[in-house]
């Protein structure tokens, strides 16, 4: 396996981190929980067990989902600050298992109507892909998203073959607690296997989250995924002498005492000092996502670091922004014309061609004469070609890029389009 061109060591290379990681403080304590639980559900009656049990197990998926997104982002300390930011998420282990179930059905159905060996082929195939469906539902807490074959393929083909790697790993994984209580078993006490079932479950779900959170931060530039932390400040986020790790562990604690306004406060004081700073609007956009009552205050601080974040090239999070403003106002449109376009590429790239349709309707009108009109018109021909299939559209929209923009890069641009619409009409169809 060849590690992409990443300053992240490969995942492969950390598989003793992952096993060490639910034995630092939060994770260890969460464990601990999660395994006396276990042993009082063993002491109930059936269904009151067996009802504690799916808690236990939905508990523990919500506590690893915050695991895989931390890691994702960036945060590799094993800190558990801002975990009480994270707001979002409480239907992720429910959306889970819909996805389960929906897979598992679909393999039943198959197999009464085909027979089990292609319903076998199906499930081995859904085995495959359900890594990729929590990685994509734990950054984008999205049901339909994470069931979509295109985005769960453009995560796989991202991080190519090492997702087999990958896939391995988990299988191995989801295995090892049985298998570990199975060892113990004629020497732990039968008293003491309910409590010691729990744990080893709950140890080994977190070793998976934290190794497909990894895996995601690892190939974080080639699946388009927006990071806290890159990996070249990681060396000095240990530093115990870092302010801005001292106000994250502030803020941390001020959100479990339930102190969200002093949170924020603290947060903005923060901008006042570095208003630019990208972790820091960053961490207070999300504090006034997370917080109650601060829609109107989330909206005033994205639209104005919005332009900000794209001036810096970092188009990836001013998706997650300005989709976050859609949610308050759906009529909001950057005020600036240079936003739309390198912000409708980036939701191009990512496979969100509504949005990008959303950003450049009407661009001629609300920004005449301008420089990026051209290539707005290439883009809305690429839209109507790839994902509205109306190429006779298409082509008036190139034709007329050819003819009013002659002398632009939009014009040989629209020529490649336009020659591509003509090789794919003259190719016969299958």
């Amino acid at each position: 396996m060849i590690a992409p061109p990443s300053a992240v060591p490969p995942y492969w290379t950390r598989l003793g981190s992952f096993f060490l990681y639910p034995l630092s403080i939060e994770p260890l304590l969460a464990c601990a929980a999660f395994g006396l639980l276990s042993a009082l559900a063993t002491m109930l009656f059936t269904p009151a067990d067996l009802l504690l049990e799916l808690l236990i197990f939905i508990a523990t998926l919500r506590h690893g989902y915050r695991v895989l997104e931390r890691t994702a982002r960036g945060h590799l300390d094993d800190s558990p600050a801002f975990d009480a930011a994270a707001g979002g998420g409480k239907y992720r282990p429910y959306k889970q298992l819909v996805v389960i179930a929906v897979g598992l059905t679909i393999c039943a159905y198959v197999a009464a109507i085909a027979g089990y060996q292609l319903a076998t082929v199906l499930f081995v195939l859904f085995a495959l892909v359900l890594p990729a469906n929590v990685m994509v539902l734990a950054v984008t807490d999205d049901l339909g998203e994470s069931m979509s074959p295109g985005h769960l393929w453009a995560l796989m083909h991202g991080i190519g073959r090492p997702y087999l790697g990958l896939c391995a790993c988990l299988l191995l994984l989801t295995s090892s607690s049985g298998g570990l209580l199975k060892l113990l078993m004629p020497i732990v006490p039968q008293a003491l296997v309910g409590l010691l079932a729990g744990f080893f479950g709950a140890y080994f779900i977190l070793v998976m989250f934290r190794l497909m959170g990894y895996a995601l931060y690892q190939y974080h530039d080639t699946v388009g995924l927006a990071v806290d932390i890159d990996f070249e400040r990681q060396t000095t986020i240990g530093v115990a002498e870092d302010p801005v790790k001292r106000r994250a562990a502030q803020t941390a604690a001020l959100l479990k005492e339930g102190r969200y306004e002093a949170a924020i406060s603290l947060a903005r004081a923060e901008l006042v000092e570095q208003p630019g700073d990208l972790a820091g609007n960053l961490r207070l956009h999300r504090l006034l996502l997370a917080v109650p009552g601060q829609e109107k205050a989330m909206l005033a601080h994205a639209i104005g670091w919005l332009p900000g974040l794209l001036q810096a090239g970092r188009t990836h999070q001013a998706i997650e922004v300005i989709e976050a403003i859609w949610q308050q106002q759906a009529d909001y449109l950057p005020a600036q014309g240079s936003c739309i376009l390198p912000l409708a590429e980036a939701f191009l790239e990512t496979r969100r061609p509504q949005g990008a349709a959303r950003l450049i309707k009407g661009f001629d009108r609300r920004f005449p004469g301008h420089a990026d009109t051209a290539s707005i018109y290439v883009l809305g021909a690429r839209l109507l070609i790839e994902h509205q299939r109306d190429e006779a559209q298409a082509r008036r929209v190139l034709a007329a890029i050819r003819a009013h923009y002659p002398e632009t890069p939009a014009a040989a641009e629209a020529a490649r389009l336009n020659e591509l619409l003509d090789r794919l009409a003259a190719t016969p169809a299958v």
